[in-house]
């Protein structure tokens, strides 16, 4: 009995490891690989859904700041042009004249006082319109100073004349001429003036101050708005000059999406349905009965619409340029001489002025 029981408990463990291997054999050869492609197929669809969904978003987002940008730069321009032909409706070069005259007569009395002036001393002393280039100034100073001198010259000369042409009549009239000088006659019985006040060179301006208070004002209006529009434009320049709408970023997850749908979506379906038992392995062989099978040629079908989608997204992105010379016209518009060549003139003779205060 004893010996019974022993081959009872031997045979009962032989079967349970026949029963194990069998088990296990088993297992290894009905394992589904459909359930991995499955999963695997779900899991980067989702992930390509979410991160295709928030590029999307964002490309239609800046498809639509682009649009509002794009009309900006017209209105900005618009704007800028308009300021331009303000510019050329005001008296700039009558206000210039005559202030240049008045300041001109003034010189003259400087002169008067003190002919030992030069032209750089007298433009520091008077006030000159800024919008009067420094050096033309300077240059009508000298001019003044070299007709004065010219004049002096001219009136030294012809008393000269004179008391040359007198010497000689009282020589020849004698007693009788002397007379004649004394009361002041020449020998034609005319009287010669001996000197007369040598004449200005401008002739006296009617200054209509009012009215060129009032123009100095509406230029000096036009130019707090113009400098305004020129920060404006210069603000919107810097945020749109690097083109932010078309992003480099995006056009890389683009890519990044199709890499991930194909592999990750439309391989792994290509497998399904898996036959069981299957061993997965890489075939070329077998690649083109893929391609040209119903399953094959219904992920083409979808592919292609999602890569379709995706390239129009990217072209959509690759567009969201601004016009070089949209640029290049709007640039132009953040330098004072666009306006008017008076207001640059201005600015120069206040970068000069600095320059010299900075040198004392």
């Amino acid at each position: 009995m004893a010996d019974g029981d022993s081959v009872g408990r031997c045979g009962s463990c032989i079967l349970k490891i026949i029963g194990f291997e069998l088990i296990g054999q088993l297992i290894g050869n009905t394992m589904d690989w459909n359930w991995f492609f499955s999963s695997l197929s779900q899991s980067s669809a989702a992930i390509v859904g979410i991160f295709g969904a928030f590029i999307i978003t964002k490309i239609l987002s800046n498809q639509a700041q682009f649009g509002e940008r794009t009309a900006r730069f017209k209105s900005l321009r618009a704007a800028a042009t308009k300021l331009e032909n303000s510019a050329e409706n005001l008296a700039f070069a009558w206000y210039v004249r005559l202030m240049a005259e008045s300041q001109l007569e003034k010189a003259e009395d400087l002169l008067d006082k003190d002919d030992n002036l030069t032209s750089e001393d007298l433009y520091a002393k008077l006030r000159f319109p800024p919008y009067l280039a420094r050096e033309n100034a300077i240059r009508a100073l000298q001019s003044a100073k070299d007709r004065r001198e010219a004049a002096a010259e001219a009136e030294r000369q012809r008393i000269q004349e004179m008391a040359r042409l007198q010497s000689e009549r009282r020589s020849k009239l004698g007693a009788a001429g002397a007379l004649a000088s004394s009361l002041g006659l020449g020998g034609d019985g005319f009287s010669i003036p001996m000197s007369h006040p040598i004449s200005r060179r401008l002739s006296s301006i009617n200054n209509p101050h009012a009215e060129l208070q009032k123009e100095r004002e509406a230029i000096d209006a036009l130019e707090v708005e113009i400098r305004h529009h020129m920060r404006t434009i210069s603000d919107f320049l810097e945020a749109t000059s690097s083109n932010p709408e078309s992003s480099a970023a995006i056009m890389w997850a683009l890519i990044m999406v199709s890499a991930l749908f194909l592999v990750g979506v439309v391989y792994p379906l290509s497998f399904m349905p898996s036959p069981v038992p299957w061993t997965p392995a890489l075939e070329i062989h077998g690649f083109w009965g893929r391609v040209f099978s119903l399953r094959g040629m219904l992920l083409i079908f979808v592919s292609l619409i999602f890569l379709s989608a995706l390239t129009m997204f990217a072209v959509m992105n690759r567009r969201m340029r601004y016009s070089p010379d949209e640029i290049r016209s709007l640039e132009d518009f953040t330098r004072i001489e666009t306006y008017s060549k008076y207001y640059a003139i201005a600015e120069e003779n206040e970068r000069v002025a600095r320059e010299t205060a900075k040198s004392l």
